[in-house]
Order: structure tokens, then sequence, then C-alpha cells
């Protein structure tokens, strides 16, 4: 007799297509979030915008960006569709590609009409369609998924697909760069050519993943804003925040600058494309992940992690233009990003689970609005703050060649920067010790479910 998969005995396990599904969108929101790093050199070199006013203008959208935060997270505790909570929102993704397309697409306007084109675009991507997106993205694999382990199986896999993804799409844009992107015109073929594949990708997890877990467990709880004030008493939420704050500060502003330091240190930007070719290595390293996690804590591998990235940006600080030692750092950085970049939600999902412990209240979409505003912030910081310390520095993109302090400046963004906000991040990450206290409030949890139930 044939024996059943744990899928065909349990209908709340995993399914083999639901791993696929649940990455679409995750392979698709990650392809933009290259293309949208390009934005400040777009600005700057096509548009012949000043790096001053282009930091400027993104780090104004990320500020504004923070109050849609806050109605998303409550939107989303108080949605109830015959789709579920969190589900429904997955259509934002064909918004995201269709306003990249407009956004890479800025007809001639003048400087304040492109400054307005920009800002305005932008601030629709971000605030509007990847605030739903990021704000529902717990609050989904907490009701998709009931058991740990599918979980960290499902991040695992799908870290795997996105880096590939993203490794291919990071090939193919600096030569697209190099190529088509000399013209305003190009820049819109190039944005086509990822939005119209990207659109029918990211909609996979919509259609295959559906909400399965009652997360509530009966309990008529209204959520409102007036959560937010203890959700923000919550000090793991605050760690946990800075952790996410300086992964994608490290992870975009590397993305952002990295233009720029093959463009004028190593002098040809289409050779980006083979230290990005990294990435059809290190994926697989995330399919080893669940057995590691067996042997040590998620917390120890963050820690090792950051220090792996300490050592991957001194020896890019010290590369200059030579390939060889670039290629050496950034497949430390690479092996550096991997658990933060696809794990941290795990520890959200504790933070979550300790708060309805804490104080008696499940609230999801309140606290993944939190950390979304931290993600999006560091998003901000890292294509303004690009742009704001180039143009201090006296970065100008009309000119061939730059200046000597120019020049230090995409040095210090790509390398010496990052060195430092990894230190930081050992810091958060050894005052995260919830880890140790989760098997007993787990235990007590479910305790207490049953008894709502009953």
């Amino acid at each position: 007799m044939k024996k059943e998969k744990k899928y065909q005995q349990d209908p709340y396990r995993m399914r083999p297509i639901q791993m696929a599904g649940w990455s679409g969108r995750a392979i698709s929101i990650a392809v933009n979030v290259i293309v949208l790093m390009q934005i400040t050199f777009y600005c700057t070199n096509i548009l012949a915008m000043s790096p001053v006013l282009v930091g400027t203008l993104l780090m104004a959208s990320k500020i504004f960006d923070g109050v849609t935060d806050i109605f998303a997270g409550v939107l989303i505790d108080k949605t109830k569709t015959r789709w579920g909570k969190a589900r429904p929102y997955e259509f934002s993704i064909l918004f995201v590609w269709a306003a990249t397309v407009l956004l890479f697409s800025c007809p001639d306007l003048g400087n304040l009409g492109k400054a307005v084109w920009v800002f305005a675009i932008y601030s629709f991507i971000n605030c509007i369609c990847v605030t739903l997106l990021n704000a529902s993205e717990a609050v989904y694999l907490v009701r998709a998924f009931k058991y740990e382990d599918d979980r960290t199986k499902l991040l695992s896999v799908n870290g795997l697909l996105v880096m590939l993804f993203c490794t291919a799409a990071g090939m193919v844009f600096p030569i697209l760069m190099g190529t088509l992107g000399t013209t305003k015109g190009g820049w819109t073929t190039m944005t086509l050519i990822m939005a119209i594949p990207m659109m029918l990708i990211g909609m996979g997890r919509f259609l295959l993943v559906k909400e399965k877990v009652d997360t509530t467990a009966g309990a008529a709880v209204k959520i409102g804003f007036k959560d937010f004030v203890p959700a923000m008493q919550n000090k793991y939420i605050w760690i946990f925040c800075g952790i996410t704050l300086f992964v994608n500060l490290i992870s975009n502003s590397v993305s952002s600058v990295g233009t720029y330091y093959f463009a004028y240190v190593v002098g040809d930007i289409k050779l980006l494309s083979i230290v990005n070719m990294l990435g059809l290595i290190t994926p697989f390293l995330l399919l080893l992940m669940p057995k590691l996690l067996s042997k040590i804590s998620l917390k120890q591998l963050f820690l090792y992690s950051f220090f792996i990235g300490i050592i991957g940006s001194v020896i890019r600080g010290i590369a200059g233009a030579n390939i060889p030692l670039l290629v050496l750092g950034s497949l430390f950085q690479s092996l550096a990003s991997m658990a933060p970049s696809y794990y941290t939600v795990l520890l959200l999902l504790d933070i979550m689970d300790y708060h309805e412990w804490k104080k008696g209240v499940r609230v999801e979409g309140v606290l993944s609005a939190i950390n979304s505003f931290a993600g999006k912030l560091s998003g901000g910081i890292a294509a303004g703050g690009v742009g704001l310390l180039m143009g201090i520095c006296g970065f100008d993109g009309t000119l061939a060649v730059q200046s000597s302090t120019a020049m230090g400046s995409i040095v210090a963004l790509y390398c010496w920067i990052p060195a430092v906000l990894y230190a930081f991040l050992i810091l958060f990450i050894r005052l995260f010790d919830l880890d140790k206290k989760m098997p007993k409030i787990r235990e007590e949890l479910e305790e207490r479910r049953k008894a709502a139930v009953q």
C-alpha cells in the first residue's frame, strides 16, 4: 500500500504546489525592488535632476509612507472576505508594476514637473501598493500554514526561488542599462520587459494559496488604532524593527549605489552582472537552512550572518576595481543576507504570539504594519540617503569624471557604511531573547485557545 504524504493525511499541511505559488509574489516584489533601486541613477543621469533634490523627494515620500502603514495595519485586521483576511490584497502587485513602468517613463515636464511625477508615482507604489502587500505578509503566512516546520520549509524554498530570479534580474538589468538605458525610451522598454512577466508570476500566491487557519480561535475582538499603543509598548517589536531597518538599509543602499560604483570606480556598468551572478550559487544553501536551524537557534544564525557581512564589506573596501576581490566580498555579502532576508518573518510570528500571551489580544495586521514601516523607511533612507550624501559630496550625473570627494562617497556607501550597520545588527540580535521564552508561551496559548473554543 502506497504511503500517504503528510498533506494527504492532514488538510492543514503544506502542499508542494503551494510553495511555488507562495513564492510568486515574493519573486515579483523582489525584482521590483531591484528596478526601483535604480530610481536615483535614472533621475540623476537620465532626467538630469539634482541628487540632493532626488534624495529629498524619496525621503519625504517615506515620511508620508509611515502614515499609510498605520491605516493598512488596522484595515487588514478588520478585513473579512470570502477570500480571507490578507489574501485579497495580493492584487496590489499588479498596480506596483503598472506604476513602475510609468515611473520610468517620465515625460519632459521641466524640473518641477519631473519632481512631482517622481514623487507622486514613487509614493503611490510604496505608500499604497507595497504597504498593503507588506502589512498582509505575516498575516497571510500564519493563516495559510498551520505548522512551524511547514513555514520554515516554505521560507527556505521561497528564498531559493527569490534569489534565483533576483540573480537573473541582477544579471540582465545592468546589461540592459548599458545598452537600452542610455535614453528615456530605453528605460520604458526595460521596465516593460520586467513588468509583464512579473505581473503574471506575482499573482501566483493569490491563485494557489488559500487561508485555512483561524488564528483568533473564535474570539470576537475589535481591532483599531488604539491597538497601536500596546503594540508599540512591546519591546521586542522595536528590536525587530531595528533589525528590519538595518538589514534592508544595507541591501537597498548597496543595490542603489552598486550601479554608481561599477560605472565610476570599476569603469563598466555591465561588469556588475558578473558580481550579481553569485546569486546562482548562494540560493541553494537555503535548502540547508531547515537542517541547520534544527541544530542552532535562529538568533545564532543571524549573529553568524552579521559577522560574515562585516568580513564581506571589508573585502569590498580594499578591492577597488579588482573584480576577483569584489566577487569574493560580494559572496560573503550574499551569505550574510540569506538568513535575515528570508527568516525575519519567523521572529515577527513569535512577537505576535508573545503579544497575545502578554495582552490577551491577537494583533496581526498592526504588528505587521509597524514592521512594514521599518522596512520601507530603510528603503527611503537608502535611496534618499545615497542621493543626499553623493550630492553633498559633489556628485554630478552630467559629468563623465567625478571629483575625488564624490568618488569617496560612492566607496563609503558601497563598502564601509554597510560594515558599520552590520555591527549595529549584532547588538540588536543579542538583545532579542524571546527565543528562550517561546516554548512556554506557545504551550500556554494553545491551552487558552482550546478553552476559548470550548
